[in-house]
């Protein structure tokens, strides 16, 4: 019995030690003052760093915004004329109305790796065509049990589409679908940004950060014949609810 209360003792002031010096503490002892002051002049060089990664991003996305204002006041045949007294290269106008027009906020083009990484979001993030449709899901889905959103174009209404974002892993299962079509176009607001009221919806109710998520084209009649009852409206939720973008339900 002593034997078994000695080895108890042992462990207890072992873990009272681990307490009062948690791992990397007696490592910091040992650090030079040379090198404290150099990991007290990184912090700041970082903080400076990401500031200016986040003025880069609202720089693109105004002159973004400018660009767009500026081709829908300019005459026939001034656009080149003003991109050149911009000092603006044609490629480069085009990818930062793009960025623009998207609606994409700072944070989120910042969360998904800065504005190369959005532009590339952006051409994977393309709606569909009448024969296809949009799956949005974390990056392994299928394969791994996360929530989804199909996105595919309203046969009635061109340039409009029908959006259902399910958790069938859920318990209890549910499915967030559209009440009515969702224009596909970015709108643009008084103060010259852009809104997509598809997107909006999609990043409201997908519970997948931007810099997760993977996109895949699939045929339109895949859903059409076995995810038909996505899109489907309950009659009584349908009867009862206000006038809104969409609806959800329990499976």
């Amino acid at each position: 019995m002593k034997a078994f209360y000695a080895i108890q003792n042992q462990r207890i002031m072992e873990r009272i030690s681990q307490i009062r010096n948690p791992p990397g503490e007696e490592d910091m002892k040992n650090i030079s003052n040379d090198l404290m002051e150099i990991a007290g002049r990184i912090r700041p060089a970082r903080e400076a760093f990401a500031e200016a990664d986040r003025r880069r991003v609202e720089s693109a996305l105004e002159a973004g915004r400018l660009l767009c204002q500026a081709k829908d006041d300019c005459l026939h045949q001034q656009w080149m004329a003003f991109l050149r007294w911009a000092d603006m290269d044609e490629q480069e106008a085009r990818k930062l109305m793009q960025l623009a027009r998207a609606g994409l906020t700072s944070c989120v083009v910042s969360e998904i790796g800065g504005i190369d990484a959005a532009l590339a979001y952006l051409v994977e993030a393309r709606l569909p065509e009448p024969e296809e449709c949009l799956t949005v899901g974390r990056v392994g889905w299928p394969e791994k049990n996360t929530p989804f959103a199909i996105i595919k174009p309203n046969a009635a209404h061109p340039g409009y589409y029908d959006i259902a974002i399910a958790d069938m892993w859920a318990n209890p299962a549910t499915v967030f679908s559209s009440r009515k079509p969702l224009r596909g176009e970015s709108m643009r607001q008084a103060d010259g940004s852009f809104f997509n009221s598809l997107w909006h919806i999609v990043d409201r109710e997908l519970d997948v950060p931007h810099s997760q998520r993977e996109f895949q084209m699939m045929p339109a009649d895949l859903f059409s014949r076995d995810g038909a009852f996505l899109f489907a409206k309950p009659v009584s939720a349908a009867d009862s609810a206000t006038e809104s973008e969409a609806l959800g339900y329990i499976l």
